[in-house]
This record gives C-alpha cells, structure tokens and sequence, in this order.
C-alpha cells in the first residue's frame, strides 16, 4: 500500500500482549496508530481478576472498567479510516452503531486469535456486534466454513497464519547462568489443559524429563518426578531465553480452542528452537515434516519422537535452523500480516 491509513486500535496494550506486537508492527509499516487501551494500568496476563469479573466473565457480559466504549466514541473517528477491535470484547454494539453515524466511511475490524464457535470465548457483546463489523480476521481457518461465523451473520472473513515478532522472536545466543535459568533437554511452555497433562504424564512415566513454564500446573508439582513444574508463565526474552536454551521444544495445541496452529508454533522456529508439534495438515504445510520440524499424532509417537530427536543434534540443530528460514521465507511476521489485512479492508466494496 502507498498511503497507509489512520487507524485506532482498541486492545491490550501491555508489554507482554500479542497486541502490542501488532501495534508495533503497524507503526513500523508506516500507519498512524491511536491505540485506546482495553485493560486498566495494573493490567496484564497476571493480574488476579476481581469477583465480579469473574461472574461476568461466566455470564459473558464482560465490565469495561477501562472505559473503551466512551473513548471510541471521544476519538477523532471522522478524521480516522480504520477501526481496529483487537480482542476488544466488551465493546457494545450500540458503540459501533453511534460510531457509524459520526463517520460514514469508518471501517471496522475485529481481530481475535480465539475460536468464536467456542460460546466461552465469544462474549454476548461479540455476538452483537457481528453485524456492524466490515472485516473479521482470523487465524481459525475452519470460521469462515458457512456454518460458522458466516452464520452469524459475518460477512467479510480474513484467515491469517499465526506470525512472530521478529524483534523479540529471533535466535539469540544464551549465557550460560541463563540457560540453566529457563533451558532444559524438553521444554513445554504453555497453560494448563489435560490433555496436555494426559501427554506429559506419558511422558514423565516414558522416564523422559520435562521443563513446564505456564500457568494452571500447580496441582501437579511434586507429584511426577521427571515433571519439573516451574509454577509460572514467562513472557518477551524470558520465553525466546527458554526456548533457544532447550533442545527439544514441544508444542501442544489447545483443544478445546480447535487449534490447529498457534502462536508458539511460529515462535518457536522463529526463535531458532528445534519444535515438537502436535501433526495437521495445515501446520505440516507451512512446517514440512523433518524439514523445519517434527510432528506427532499420539502419545507413543511423542515418546518416541522425544527418544529419538534426543540423540539426534546434529539434525536436530540443521532442522532448527531450517525452521528459522521457513519462517523468513514465508513472511510469518506481525509487519507482513498487517499489510495482508489493510489490503483486503481497504479494498472492501
């Protein structure tokens, strides 16, 4: 694109967020960015929710305790092209509706990294908005099947590969009091899902070792010896610290989210880490099996692939390395991601 356009941007915009990494991205290609925060100051991964967040999480009517919805309707909309809801899910349909009054030729775009036939994920407000919305962009390729989010009555569906930052995700050389601070011969860095555990388990009774870093595992520290459960999740350098320092990365989807790939699974390779990975054809073609990474359609193919690649550095290392030019060669980066979607929105009818 040559002009690019003006744009706010509704979401997280703490250090630790994706969004951030999305900003970032914009303002690097050139765009204008105003971004209007959905979390208050203290916000973050980590903070504890409040009770009465937790309840109208359950009832998904979601607060806006950071007052989203009137500063949308404070912003200079009508000097403005794009408005960009990034996971932004306590924003009101009644919000849109008075921002399409105010400029006509506002677009509107929502961008989610979540599943949003999971009626969990997907807020009353969400189911709302549907309608007001020019853009949906999604990295869940199975949303834009008709019975899907078209059903609800989106019109206009974008599917995007996950991306890495490549200012954070990048390979690094790692000291050595660091790499015994977050490395280890396996590593999984991700919450808790037992599925997840289920995995792991077999792995531990497989007499295989296994680092975790996430949220959610507590109940199970001290109870697997060769689990070795870190209690907490880590984020930025801390993360591609772990990952570069580790042999073997694993990475488990998410199912209850229908997760084909995710953002780890970018990540990883871009940080240079040898990944593990959970096997779909749609991850196999952008990763190509013992090429840029190794893959696993059951617990004993895990135990076995975790035996093997253990033995194997020199090639583990060469695939390694390989994953982090596939990553290059496909453009799986925040910059290239937002031309893709400023192009399909700027070229709506």
């Amino acid at each position: 694109m040559t002009t690019k356009p003006k744009i706010i941007l509704a979401g997280q915009s703490f250090a630790e967020s994706r969004t951030t990494q999305r900003i970032n991205a914009l303002k690097n290609i050139g765009c204008d960015v105003s971004v209007i925060p959905t979390t208050l100051d203290d916000g973050g991964y980590e903070a504890r929710p409040s009770m009465l967040t937790r309840v109208r999480h359950r009832l998904r009517l979601p607060g806006d305790p950071a007052r989203v919805n009137a500063s949308i309707l404070k912003a200079n909309l009508s000097d403005s092209d794009i408005l960009w809801l990034d996971n932004a899910d306590m924003v009101r349909p009644s919000t849109l509706a008075r921002a399409r009054e105010l400029s006509a030729n506002l677009r509107i775009l929502y961008f989610t990294e979540d599943d949003m036939m999971n009626a969990r994920l997907r807020t009353r407000w969400t189911e709302d908005v549907f309608s007001y919305l020019d853009l949906w962009v999604t990295t869940k390729s199975y949303n834009q099947a008709p019975d899907e989010l078209p059903a609800f009555g989106v019109k206009n569906i974008l599917f995007v590969n996950n991306v890495a930052a490549p200012e954070i995700h990048r390979p690094i050389q790692v000291h050595e009091l660091d790499a015994h601070a977050f490395g280890a011969p396996i590593t999984f860095i991700g919450s808790f899902e037992a599925p997840r555990a289920r995995s792991l388990i077999r792995l531990a009774d497989s007499n295989i070792a296994v680092r975790i870093w996430g949220n959610g595992w507590k109940h199970m520290q001290g109870k697997y010896p060769n689990l070795h459960i870190e209690g907490r999740a880590i984020y930025n350098l801390d993360y591609v610290k772990s990952i570069s320092s580790s042999a073997i990365n694993l990475c488990f989807l998410r199912h209850q989210n229908r997760d084909l790939q995710t953002c780890r699974s970018v990540e990883i390779p871009s940080c240079g880490g040898f990944m593990v990975h959970e096997r779909n054809s749609e991850i196999t073609s952008l990763f190509r099996e013992d090429k840029e990474a190794v893959y696993f359609s059951s617990d004993d193919e895990l135990v076995y692939c975790c035996h093997k690649w253990a033995e194997a550095s020199e090639k583990r290392i060469e695939i390694a390395k390989s994953g982090v030019r596939r990553v290059q060669e496909l453009n799986l980066n925040h910059e290239a991601q937002a031309e893709q979607i400023l192009i399909r929105i700027m070229n709506l009818p």
